[in-house]
């Protein structure tokens, strides 16, 4: 007997064609199973997420987030990758990637009711599945399981960022290159070393040094 689940999946992808079906079908079901390693989701609770949400194809250069620009959807990686930077005296700064299986959002900017500082731009052709954080949020309000989901995603987020920001008070260059081997060896196998040098606030020409005594 087919689950509420996938008959829901079935609803909202009918109408697309045979081969687009198919892939988006397995992203939004790999979507769920990710949010379900976060907290535990019944079929009704996914059947819920799933009818607020899209799939959007970006190309390499795309904009996700794009500075002054209100974006509010919540974005989750299905394949490619995305890098969040910021500009500054005509330099980019690079501050996070997000790549498979990662959720991407600026989420500051949502909750303060203000435009991005940031930008977060596709590196390569990239999948995602998104949906509309104001939405979730409504959802939030009659379904205490996404009520907590929503939590969770809101904690990871913060711890996130106080990690990030207590590295550069703490810690050296290398000790955080070493840890983003440990942490993030999926940055170090797929983002460019300059890109890489940036996020650990070092020049590319350090970086190497850091490499070259591994």
């Amino acid at each position: 007997m087919r689950t509420l689940f996938l008959r829901k999946c079935e609803r909202i992808l009918r109408s697309f064609p045979t081969k687009f079906v198919v892939l988006k079908q397995i992203a939004m079901t790999n979507m769920i199973n990710v949010l379900r390693h976060i907290t535990p989701l019944t079929d009704e609770d996914a059947a819920q997420i799933l009818a607020i949400t899209e799939s959007i194809e970006l190309e390499k250069g795309d904009f996700w987030i794009e500075y002054g620009k209100t974006n509010d959807k919540v974005a989750f990686v299905e394949e490619g990758y995305l890098r969040k930077y910021y500009t500054k005296e005509g330099n980019e700064i690079t501050d996070f990637f997000y790549f498979k299986n990662d959720i991407s959002a600026d989420l500051p900017s949502i909750v303060g009711n203000f435009t991005p500082h940031a930008n977060i731009v596709a590196m390569q052709k990239t999948h995602l599945t998104a949906f509309d954080y104001h939405a979730f949020n409504e959802l939030c309000a009659t379904n205490p399981t996404l009520e907590h989901l929503h939590r969770l995603l809101i904690q990871q987020t913060f711890l996130r960022f106080y990690n990030r920001t207590m590295s550069f008070i703490l810690e050296t260059p290398k000790q955080r290159y070493e840890d983003l081997l440990v942490s993030d060896p999926k940055i170090i196998q797929g983002a460019t070393q300059y890109h890489i040098a940036s996020y650990l606030g070092i020049s590319p020409q350090h970086l190497s040094r850091l490499r070259s005594e591994q």
